[in-house]
Order: structure tokens, then C-alpha cells, then sequence
């Protein structure tokens, strides 16, 4: 069945292209690596018989004229899928590092407006491998909506035959003029504001309900009001962007995490929180900047997707702002700390008060918040995203070829040049890095540090590094290869 579409751009989705700019693109996406070669063609082939599945990715943005309502997304009667999969080849000995670079290179820049928001970039020439590098814009999915998509485009067994597409061939609506642009979007803005409008008049007729609301905004400012008060502290990637991006990537076994987090206790979210904390600590000290008492925040999108939304694109999401305790060395009082912490938001429904101040957007007129976008701003109140998005268990196939690594990334932007990306798949969990590459040039470096911290917790669970193995296969092409090579030296270096 295909996800359920809307026409217009939620304020939040909108919000995505107004603040974009060459230097912060905003999309999302990652790199797959699949067992065995194939080409663009093959790619172009696969994707093509399972565009029916994906009617967004056969649309692009339309701005109505004088800003009356925020963007809406329209068939694209160009569209041909042949502008939207490249192919670059790498070097015959292409290592994580020269595919990470690569990665980086093509990820980089803008999706074309006039076009629809996404991209395929194939990867050739690692061995034994292939790469899919894809980047979809954050206004068209979230990470749990990017996730469900590329379910779509798999299969949980290997196959040779080519789904067959609809026996009627898809034919685009045609565009609106400008004089019926302008209608629409001005039913679809007037419908919206009377929608909010009735809604808050009712609810201010229901006591409880208002009295419940207002709980919850008390709450969550207690939690909240401290951290915004102030602003973060600086560190070496709190500073502008500049559009030169560098792609790393850390992954670890996930039974291995989960006997961690039953160990240690709390949840495998407050044990990846341990260690990015744990991880940027190490990092900073080795740039030289002193952590002692030292407290980053780290903004953590959470889903708001109920299950009959899933499959859904746009954005159904909020955030939470968790501490980082990077000056605390030893990882047992870190991981405490972090626990405490998270358990206090989420008992002060942080993520819910965040999501209902953020419904109010759609009372900000379009226009403004369209302006406001190209206001100079610096953002003080975060250091790093981490979004941690939960991927099937099973491996997946693209045709025949198995998805042996699932390497997630995300945005850099505004002051903050240290996107972390965490997903799961298939008994791992991948944190990739995606950086400013001037702001932290040494990216692998940061994933050394992320794994030695883990390593700490690790130990202190009293699991030792046997029992962590089978974490990743990108070397050997598979967990079974691997498991029965423990001395094949790693491929990644020191940057």
C-alpha cells in the first residue's frame, strides 16, 4: 500500500526549506553497502518497478505565490527517474575511509527544487561490494518515515525477478496555474486557521482538559527553563558551517548493548548516551579543552508517530534536550547520571510539551515564518543531534544482494557541526558520524573514542571483547566471515 500523502507541507516540513541554505542542506539519508556488484541500471531497474509504492518521490515543492500558505507538493510532469541515480567509481582498494569520503562528497550540496528531493548516488568498486547512497529531504521524511521507505524498496529474501509495476502507466496531474495556485492555497490556509481556532474554543470550554494541558506545559518548563535559560557551552564544532562534510561511522553488536543496558541498568538509548558522552569527552581533552564539570546537551528528535501512522511521510516528531556529562571519567557515575537525567524528562513529558508548543506553528502566517528563516541566527541552545531510529532486526535485500551495512546520516547546520545518527539492523547498531569537516577533520579519530568508551562499559558489565565480537562485517562481507577471522586487521585507520 502506499503512504499516505498530504498535499501541503506541514509547518514543521516547511520549516526545512526555509532555513536551508548551500552551506546547511537539509537532508537526510545514508549509505547502504550490499553484498556483490551491480550497476546504475540495476539500481534505475529495482527502484523504477516499485515507484507506484512511492508517489512522493515522483513530486516536487510548489510555492504559492505571495507566501499565502506554506509549500505544496505537486506531480512533476518531467519526471524521469534517470535524473535522480548516479554512478561514481571508487579506487580498487577502496577501504571505510575512502568509501566514507566518497560518501561525504556525494552527499554533499543541495537537491535540486526543481526537481523532486531526492538522490541515489551508486558507489562502485569496493570489493566483494556495492554502495547505495541516498539523501531524501528532511521535508519530505522523517527518520522513522526514511526507515519505512526503505522497507519499500526491500525484500526480506534474495530474489532475481523484478516486481512488476502497475499494468496502467502512471500519468502526472497536471500543474495549477497561478491563479488556481493561489485559490488553493488560500482554502487550504483559511481551512487551517478555522480548524485551530474552533479547536482551542472548544478546548478552553473543557476545564479538565485545559487544566491536564497546562500540567503538562508546568512540567515541562521545570525541565526545560533551566537548559534554555542559558546557552550551551562552546565547543570545537559549536561554530558556523561551512559545507565541507566528512562521513565515519562506529558500530557495535546490539545483543552485546543489550546485555550492557540488562547489566548496567537503564535502557540501550541511556547506554548510547553514556557513550556519546563518554566518546566527546575523550574527544575534547585530545583537542585541548578542559571538561572538568564540563555539561553538553545533546537535542534527541522523538518520534510521535502512533502505529496506524506508520508509513506516513512528513514529519511527526519533537525532542527532547539530554544532557552529556563529558567531564565525568568514570562510565559507572556517568551512565547513573545520564539514566537519572533522561528518566527526570521523561517523567516531565518534555517531548509532548515541546510537540504541542510546536502546533502552534500553523498560527504563524506562512510569510513570516518564511522571513524569519533568513533572519541571522545563531543556535546556542544545543551541541549535537542524536537520533536514534530503530531499524528490522532481519537482514533485507535489494534483488539479490543482501544489506550487509546500513550506515545512517544526517544535517549539519547552524553551530552545529556534529550530527550523530544511530540506527539498528540486523543484530547492530550503527552510530554514524556526519561532521563539518573543518570543524572536526579527524572523524575517525572521534569514532576510537566512542569505541574505547564503550569499552568502558563494557568492561564494567564485566563483558570482555569476545563476546563483542561479530559487530561488523564490511571487511569480511559477512558476520559468519568475520567471526571465524578475529585476526584480520581492521580496515580503518587514523585519519
Amino acid at each position: 500500500m502506499a503512504p499516505e500523502l498530504n498535499r501541503f507541507l506541514s509547518p514543521l516540513d516547511a520549516a526545512f526549506l526555509y532555513v536551508e541554505r548551500p552551506n546547511a542542506t537539509m537532508h537526510i539519508g545514508g549509505c547502504m553497502v550490499y553484498e556483490g556488484e551491480f550497476s546504475r541500471e540495476h539500481v534505475i531497474e529495482q527502484v523504477a518497478a516499485r515507484m507506484h509504492l512511492l508517489p512522493r518521490y515522483r513530486q516536487r515543492v510548489v510555492f504559492p505565490p505571495f507566501f499565502v500558505s506554506h509549500p505544496l507538493w505537486v506531480d512533476d510532469p518531467n519526471f524521469d527517474i534517470e535524473n535522480h541515480i548516479d554512478e561514481v567509481w571508487l579506487p580498487d582498494d577502496t577501504n571505510e575511509q575512502i568509501l566514507a569520503r566518497a560518501a561525504a562528497e556525494a552527499y554533499s550540496g543541495m537537491l535540486d527544487r526543481d526537481r523532486p528531493l531526492w538522490k541515489g548516488i551508486v558507489l562502485r568498486g569496493i570489493p566483494g561490494h556495492t554502495a547505495l547512497l541516498w539523501k531524501v529531504h528532511h521535508a519530505m521524511v522523517d527518520g522513522v518515515s526514511g526507515v519505512d521507505l526503505t522497507m519499500v524498496l526491500s525484500d526480506f529474501s534474495p530474489s532475481d525477478e523484478v516486481s512488476e509495476p502497475p499494468a496502467e502507466a502512471w500519468s502526472p496531474a497536471p500543474l495549477p496555474d497561478s491563479l488556481g495556485l493561489l485559490q488553493e492555497a488560500m482554502q487550504h490556509r483559511l481551512g487551517e486557521l478555522n480548524r485551530t481556532w474552533t479547536e482551542a474554543a472548544f478546548d478552553a470550554l473543557r476545564p479538565d482538559v485545559m487544566a491536564d494541558r497546562a500540567r503538562e506545559m508546568m512540567a515541562a518548563s521545570g525541565a526545560t527553563l533551566p537548559l534554555s535559560a542559558t546557552p550551551a557551552p562552546r565547543t570545537v564544532f559549536n561554530r558556523p558551517v561551512g559545507g565541507d562534510l566528512g562521513f565515519a561511522w562506529a558500530q557495535f553488536a546490539f545483543p552485546t548493548m543489550r546485555a550492557v543496558k540488562s547489566r548496567l541498568g537503564g535502557t540501550v538509548n541511556d547506554i548510547v548516551l553514556t557513550v556519546l558522552a563518554g566518546g566527546l569527552g575523550r574527544y575534547l581533552r585530545a583537542r585541548g579543552q578542559d571538561t572538568a564539570g564540563l555539561e553538553l546537551r545533546a537535542m534527541c528528535p522523538v518520534s510521535m508517530r502512533e502505529e496506524d501512522e506508520r508509513g506516513q511521510l512528513g514529519n511527526l516528531v519533537s525532542n527532547m534536550i539530554a544532557p552529556l556529562f563529558v567531564g565525568v571519567d568514570d562510565p559507572m557515575e556517568r551512565l547513573n547520571r545520564e539514566r537519572d537525567a533522561m528518566n527526570k524528562l521523561k517523567e516531565a513529558g518534555q517531548a509532548k510539551a515541546f510537540y504541542e508548543l510546536s502546533q502552534f506553528g500553523v498560527r504563524v502566517p506562512p510569510l513570516m515564518a518564511a522571513m524569519g528563516a533568513t533572519l541571522p541566527f545563531s543556535q546556542t541552545l544545543f551541541n549535537t543531534v542524536s537520533t536514534n531510529v530503530p531499524g528490522p532486526m532481519i537482514p533485507l535485500y535489494f534483488g539479490p544482494h543482501k544489506l550487509v551495512d546500513w550506515l545512517p546520516a544526517g544535517i549539519v547546520s547552524n553551530n552545529i557541526g556534529l550530527f550523530l545518527a544511530i540506527l539498528t539492523y540486523n543484530q547492530r547498531i550503527t552510530l554514524g558520524i556526519t561532521v563539518d569537516s573543518r570543524l572536526i577533520p579527524d572523524s575517525w579519530f572521534l569514532t576510537e573514542c566512542l569505541e574505547d568508551s564503550y569499552a568502558e562499559l563494557r568492561q564494567a558489565a564485566g563483558i570482555d571483547d569476545e563476546e563483542a565480537t561479530g559487530a561488523r562485517c564490511f571487511a569480511a562481507g559477512a558476520d559468519e566471515a568475520e567471526a571465524s577471522s578475529p585476526e584480520a586487521p581492521p580496515l580503518k585507520g587514523v585519519a
